[in-house]
């Protein structure tokens, strides 16, 4: 896992849904609605870890560019 994760987007996938989670300062800040109340707030290692824990999850994460963190 990578432990810098403080911006960016966790793409999170299963063989139910497909969804991102944005990143800001460690945790999460947006989702789609079908993840919002669990993800909403959380640390986000702390889903990363999580996610390598379940069989059946994919996780990639997506730094974001020194733009994007700028903008955020």
């Amino acid at each position: 896992m990578n432990d810098d994760l403080e911006h960016g987007l966790i793409w999170w996938s299963t063989h139910r849904a497909t969804f991102g989670l944005v990143v800001r300062d460690g945790a999460v800040v947006e989702s789609a609605p079908y993840a919002r109340r669990w993800a909403l707030g959380r640390d986000a290692r702390e889903i990363y870890r999580e996610g390598e824990r379940q069989k059946g999850v994919s996780l990639v994460w997506v730094p974001a560019t020194e733009t994007e963190q700028r903008e955020g």
